[in-house]
């Protein structure tokens, strides 16, 4: 298993988007808090919305990314904003990305809201973009 290192809310949410094209979904995993919660509010039906503790987290990644593999992702380059509350951060993503048969391109993937305590995220909710993802997975 993979054990994160811990520091600032900042510092964890940094790691995490660094660590993002890699898809390393037990690395992404290893970052939350056993009770950590990840959502994902918008998904079409059939896909789950809430996944609570790090092995759920780690199995539908793992399972949802190998499903994806001809997608290349070349960069994510979150916009990191702090807000007043210090276990909160709010991540806007561009994600640089080939889809195949199409030109590389960057787009908006997600807003993010991710909470940490104690160097481990108790809280990543992700507002994705899953009407543009299933469009675009429609057209291939």
């Amino acid at each position: 298993m993979v054990e994160a290192a811990q520091g600032s809310p900042r510092e964890v949410v940094e790691r995490l988007f660094r660590e993002l094209p890699t898809r390393n979904a037990e690395a992404f995993a290893a970052a939350f808090a056993p009770d950590g919660v990840f959502e994902m509010p918008f998904m079409p039906d059939g896909v789950p919305v809430r996944l609570v503790g790090p092995e759920e987290i780690r199995k539908h990644l793992g399972e949802r990314w190998s499903r994806i593999s001809q997608v290349q992702v070349h960069g994510v380059h979150p916009h990191i904003h702090e807000t007043t509350d210090p276990e909160v951060i709010v991540v806007e993503n561009d994600v640089d990305v080939s889809y195949p048969g199409a030109e590389r391109t960057v787009v908006r993937s997600s807003v993010n809201v991710v909470r940490v305590r104690d160097g481990k995220v108790t809280l990543f909710r992700d507002y994705m973009d899953s009407a543009r993802l299933a469009r675009a997975a429609a057209s291939r």
